[in-house]
């Protein structure tokens, strides 16, 4: 998988090494001295052999970082990814916040999976690919969001997720365009498909600062019962991600 990663990004001109993208330019406007190239994926092994549900998150930007070309490839990213301490995180940091919200999900297939190893069973990636670096702003600029869109669609045929989460509403918006909503479930979840295989779709608010008056109130609300406590959301989700699982595909624990 990582193989086919690195090709298709380098057919795209986005692989770190062999950026050619022919919207460069446009996105590093304003920033060419701090600006960073493409970033990989992180593809988890577990993910790679299929031991649990394809488990895919698609988050908005990079955080402000300056990393070599090579350590943006593929295998480097994996490499990163986990060798995370996943437990020594803070716990209201985005990478954090994304793990918990893993556990829960891939538990329900594993009932053994511990919160310290669940960065070896899912994947990460950006709606925009590159970092404009700049401290003071917490985002990157609209046109990186839109400019990367066109790469969506191979990534994830690429990645063959069985369950999408995206965290805000860049992600949101990108992912929309490219797949067939089939049965709603909440004005947060559905079941749709995406290239002809049943996909189901998690859309959560971005858990960054600015965004945690929604975000915990999603992620601790049960949305059939009304119940609240910590993660009461993330477990309803879960159990209707394994039902899901269930009716779709069979042979996890």
């Amino acid at each position: 998988m990582l193989d086919k990663l690195e090709n298709f990004y380098r057919s795209q001109g986005i692989l770190a090494t062999h950026f050619t993208c022919r919207s460069r330019v446009e996105c590093s406007k304003g920033c060419k001295d701090t600006f960073n190239g493409p970033k990989s994926a992180a593809v988890s092994t577990g993910y790679e052999d299929g031991d649990l549900p394809r488990l895919l998150f698609v988050s908005q930007d990079r955080c402000p970082e300056v990393l070599d070309q090579k350590e943006r490839l593929p295998q480097a990213v994996r490499d990163g990814m986990e060798n995370v301490d996943v437990c020594g995180l803070r716990r209201n940091q985005h990478w954090y916040l994304t793990h918990e919200l893993a556990w829960y999900i891939l538990s329900q297939f594993d009932e053994k999976l511990s919160k310290q190893d669940v960065n070896h069973y899912f994947a990460h990636t950006n709606s925009a690919r590159c970092c404009q670096n700049r401290p003071n702003e917490p985002q990157v600029d609209r046109i990186l969001f839109r400019n990367c869109r066109q790469h969506l669609t191979g990534e994830i045929q690429v990645l063959c997720p069985d369950i999408i989460v995206t965290q805000g509403s860049w992600a949101r918006s990108g992912l929309q365009p490219i797949v067939d909503i089939r049965e709603p479930i909440d004005k947060f979840a559905c079941i749709t498909r995406f290239d002809g295989h049943p996909l189901f779709w998690l859309h959560t608010y971005h858990p960054s600062p600015r965004n945690r008056r929604r975000f915990y109130p999603q992620r601790d609300r049960n949305p059939e019962t009304g119940m609240t406590g910590r993660c009461e959301g993330w477990r309803f989700y879960a159990q209707r991600i394994r039902q899901f699982m269930d009716r779709t595909r069979r042979g996890f624990r």
